[in-house]
């Protein structure tokens, strides 16, 4: 004669409750941090690109031994750099928003520091005055 165990079919147990809640909110997390901060990648990937044009830049006053200039029109929506334009997002902010500066084989130049933002997110990209360094910050 078999014997008939007797289940509980009628609810869930508090432990289920609480492990699928901390699955949903390991869940949110993950996605927060994948999908949330997509303003500030975006941001990187910009400074990134305009430290490039600028070194870019400095690289072709070196090799042709004279000075290049360098326009920043962000009203316009493009950085110039001895004819060589970068276009800028429509949403990227830049401050200043122009700025013109010419950039000699040697590197030196009057500076600039451009402060880019997207909502909240910052970024600066720095030529230094002496060197012709570029940083991004």
């Amino acid at each position: 004669m078999r014997r008939r165990r007797a289940h509980s079919t009628q609810g869930y147990a508090l432990i289920e409750m609480l492990v699928a809640m901390a699955i949903v909110v390991i869940i949110g997390t993950l996605a927060f941090l994948a999908f949330g901060n997509q303003d500030q990648r975006r941001l990187n990937a910009e400074a990134a690109e305009i430290a490039l044009h600028l070194q870019t830049a400095r690289m072709r006053a070196l090799e042709a031994g004279r000075p290049i200039e360098i326009v920043v029109a962000s009203e316009q929506g493009v950085i110039d750099a001895g004819g060589a334009q970068l276009a800028l997002p429509d949403d990227l902010r830049i401050s200043p928003q122009s700025a013109e500066l010419i950039l000699q084989p040697s590197g030196g130049s009057p500076g600039l520091v451009l402060e880019l933002s997207r909502n909240a997110a910052r970024k600066t990209v720095s030529l230094d005055w002496l060197t012709g360094r570029v940083v991004v910050q």
